[in-house]
């Protein structure tokens, strides 16, 4: 049988082409998708390394954690005297102190912002620092800077030129060097400066503080033991961390970087491999049924039923093992263009050699072979189950199965449930139970409904005359195959619906509510959209300086650990906040957070079971566990306004936090002044700060919806794959049929029928496909995205938003592709011979 399934493999293998496309499809957008975060991974844990690399302990400012969300935090500086201190512990050779901040680099007068960080840091020759001279000499002067080569690349930069620095203070300094970090030319997205300790001291404002201390152990000494030495000696206030645990600390900062874009990765090529097991379920379906007296002689000749199905299973994992070892070995090159996707949509993602770990080819194979095996077992097991005299027979269309048919109605009462209790209120759990039970109804009903959908939908196609209404009837006729390929094709628009309209929805509610509560005349933020700010403490400053400005109200980010899990907390100025938004305080008063405390979402304190003199207990990196008193309760709407469901003040924030850096500012203009004027003025006095963007607030809502946007496109481009997988399965279904309809086709053209309406035939069928599966998918996705909007709104219902535009060019898309799609099976069944297609049994 093994040499029978082979053989039929090889013989019939162009009707196993498209499946072993959308098979490849499917593993190469798997591959890809590990490949490229285990590379990202890899380079970042190698950038940790390189930097470690040398060194035995980094002493630094103690903290209760690490990271938050992916951000490093910011610690407090560190005491001069701690180098010799650090020196006189026993067992440690030598030490070195550096310092390290945020320092923009300007040429000319003109700002370099790279889509990252832009570092400065003092110069630390081996083995504590990780940078290498390859140009000129190392900083030892006051004046005096090293770039690294990736920068002095990107901006035409060499030894010789000036630049200037800007950090808590500004200089124009002279590039001395160039230098590479380790192998590498730099850090990813990034501009370093580096520079003189006491330079960076004076830059950072540090006075003659430092940021870390570096030591490296005597002989002999092993680093655990070093450790515990010089813990014991420094005491609690201070962190000691080895090599090792400072680089599994920068490694796990980078896995919660990427975590987001792995599952989101992952997540689309999950779905174009569903839409793939689809397309290989109906395509050995039909070949199975093209089979049925080829079946019927091998049962006859003694082939028995477990034979006839491991034969059927053995040319899809032939099929599967063939498409994911090609699928395996594309996605490798499909990583580039992911990671350059990626970028394209602000997700910055490190350059360097690719890694293609044995975990992901043997997962990548896995996957495929298994969901074509998956996808070919229904087929398979209805092929052991005919007996031998019925596969002889010439056999119509099966009925469905009463119990198919039962199980398929109660799926769809459960969904359509489901869908109706969430928009009651019900938790978005609800609607994902929901979405289940419609993919399991639309599977199992699909052939019952099909016929009579296919003759409603494709009303239309009376209009093109007997072509149109020839479709119309053939696809009526056939519910199995219409279904399957309609549903296949459902699943990838549903999907595509349902972000449309959950992003459409989230944007619109985020316009609407900052426009409710925010009411300043400008809101100045960082154009790079750092996840904590961004905005130099001095800006505020400036901006309150400008003729026609009357108040300026700073709001910061930070993080804080919630029972382990991570949660952010805004910082607002409680004194001026009032007079540039409209805050909906529940309970208590605004003006209470002055005193300290904090004020919590409605939502949150219900969650929590808080109310106005409770405490909440917080823990900060810098404080650790705190006590925060409950002095007020705020609108959900209005803490989503302002970012987040938890507000201190200003000064709450400066006790708890290192991080000086602002948000936001908004920006409130004097009775009488002249508003593009006053604009005008702001931006000029902020031409010192390149990063900080001025807009005023419709520009802000814009600002907001294009993150949103950036999301929902990168998003959609992916799941455009699945789309075009199913677009596959209708070429490939439609190309078979031909082969089922080879005499129907011949007796059509033998009464007149010509080339020409037999190609417009085939297409009109594939454009009706589409169009049933636009029906059904629009439909379903719209239906779930309204759900989970609400679901996800809370007690103040969401208004959904329906993005029209972007829905009819979906279904124009999806029109046109249908159409496409139904070319080559119209080509091919028009060149069918007369005489060969009527003679065909």
């Amino acid at each position: 049988m093994w040499h029978l399934t082979l053989a039929h493999v090889r013989a019939h293998r162009s009707r196993f082409a498209l499946t072993l496309l959308a098979v490849v499809l499917g593993v190469t957008f798997v591959a890809g998708s590990l490949v490229l975060t285990d590379t990202s991974q890899r380079l970042f844990e190698d950038q940790f390394r390189t930097a470690t690399a040398g060194v035995d302990l980094t002493v630094r400012d103690a903290a209760a954690f690490d990271s938050a969300m992916g951000v490093e935090v910011e610690r407090d500086p560190l005491p001069a005297t701690l180098l010799d201190d650090v020196r006189a512990v026993p067992g440690v050779a030598d030490a070195a102190a550096s310092a390290a901040g945020q320092g923009l680099l300007k040429v000319d007068g003109e700002a370099l912002v790279p889509a990252g960080a832009s570092l400065l840091a003092s110069w630390s020759p081996a083995p504590y620092g990780a940078f290498e001279i390859r140009t000129g000499h190392a900083p030892t002067a006051d004046g005096e800077v090293v770039l690294d080569v990736a920068t002095a690349r990107t901006y035409g930069l060499a030894v010789g030129d000036r630049v200037t620095v800007q950090a808590d203070t500004t200089e124009t300094l002279t590039v001395v060097g160039l230098a590479g970090f380790g192998a590498e030319d730099g850090l990813a997205n990034t501009t370093m400066a580096l520079v003189a300790l006491p330079t960076a001291q004076r830059l950072l404002d540090l006075g003659d503080q430092v940021t870390q201390v570096q030591a490296v152990a005597a002989d002999g000494v092993a680093p655990a033991d070093l450790q515990a030495a010089v813990a014991a000696e420094l005491g609690s206030d201070y962190d000691v961390a080895t090599a090792q645990d400072t680089l599994a600390a920068g490694a796990a900062a980078a896995r919660s970087r990427l975590a987001m874009i792995r599952v989101m990765l992952l997540s689309m090529a999950g779905a174009a491999l569903l839409v793939g097991g689809f397309l290989i379920a109906n395509t050995f379906a039909i070949v199975i049924a093209q089979r049925a007296r080829e079946l019927a002689l091998l049962r006859a000749a003694g082939a028995t039923a477990r034979q006839l199905r491991r034969s059927v299973l053995g040319e899809a994992a032939v099929i599967g093992l063939a498409g994911s070892a090609l699928g395996t070995a594309l996605g490798v090159a499909a990583a580039y263009g992911l990671r350059g996707m990626a970028g394209a949509f602000g997700v910055a993602l490190p350059d360097g050699g690719l890694v293609v770990a044995p975990r992901t080819v043997l997962v990548s194979v896995a996957i495929g072979v298994v969901v074509t095996v998956l996808g070919a077992l229904g087929p398979a097991r209805k092929a052991a189950k005919v007996a031998p005299i019925e596969a002889m027979r010439e056999s119509a269309a099966v009925p469905a199965r009463r119990g198919r048919v039962v199980t398929g109605v109660v799926a769809a009462t459960v969904a359509v449930a489901a869908v109706g209790s969430a928009l009651a209120g019900a938790p978005v759990a609800v609607v994902a139970a929901g979405a289940v039970a419609a993919l399991v109804a639309l599977t199992l009903l699909g052939p019952v409904l099909a016929p009579g959908l296919a003759r409603v939908v494709g009303r239309p196609l009376d209009a093109a005359g007997l072509t149109g209404r020839l479709a119309r009837e053939s696809a009526a006729r056939a519910p199995r195959r219409t279904a399957a390929t309609t549903t296949a094709l459902a699943i990838g628009l549903t999907l595509i619906t349902f972000m449309t309209v959950v992003g459409a929805s989230v944007k619109a509610s985020l316009a609407g509510t900052y426009e409710e509560v925010v009411r300043a005349d400008l809101v100045i933020e960082s154009a790079r959209a750092e996840m904590l700010g961004g905005l130099s403490h001095e800006i505020h400053h400036a901006v309150e300086e400008v003729l026609g400005v009357a108040v300026v109200s700073r709001m910061r980010y930070g993080h804080w650990k919630d029972a382990g899990a991570t949660s952010a907390l805004t910082a607002v100025d409680p004194a001026t906040l009032g007079k540039v938004a409209d805050v909906d305080m529940v309970a208590g008063s605004l003006a209470d957070l002055a005193a300290g405390g904090i004020v919590l979402a409605e939502g949150q304190a219900a969650a929590r079971g808080l109310g106005v003199g409770d405490a909440l207990t917080m823990t900060f990196a810098r404080t650790g566990d705190q006590q925060l008193p409950v002095v007020g309760i705020i609108d959900d709407g209005d803490a989503q306004a302002l970012a987040t469901g938890f507000l201190i003040a200003m000064d709450t924030y400066a006790q708890h936090f290192t991080e000086d850096v602002d948000a936001s500012l908004l920006v409130g203009f004097a009775d009488g002044a002249d508003a593009q004027a006053t604009k005008a003025a702001v931006t000029a006095a902020l031409e010192a700060y390149p990063t900080a963007a001025v807009r005023d607030l419709a520009e802000a809502v814009a600002a907001r919806a294009s993150a949103v946007d950036q999301i929902l496109g990168m998003v959609t481009v992916l799941l455009l794959l699945a789309v075009a997988i199913a677009l596959l399965g209708i070429t490939n279904t439609l190309a078979l049929s031909i082969v089922e309809r080879t005499r129907e086709i011949g007796l059509l053209r033998a009464i007149g029928t010509t080339r020409r309406q037999v190609r417009w035939m085939v297409r009109w069928e594939a454009v009706l496909v589409a169009a049933l599966a636009v029906v059904i998918g629009v439909g379903l996705g719209a239906g779930l995205g309204a759900a989970t909007v609400r679901a996800l709104s809370g007690a103040d219902p969401v208004p959904v938003a329906w993005p029209l535009d972007r829905l009819l060019l979906v279904v124009a898309l999806t029109a046109v592709g249908g159409l496409v799609a139904g070319l080559l099976p119209a080509r091919r069944a028009a060149r069918l011979d007369v005489l060969q297609a009527v003679a065909a049994q």
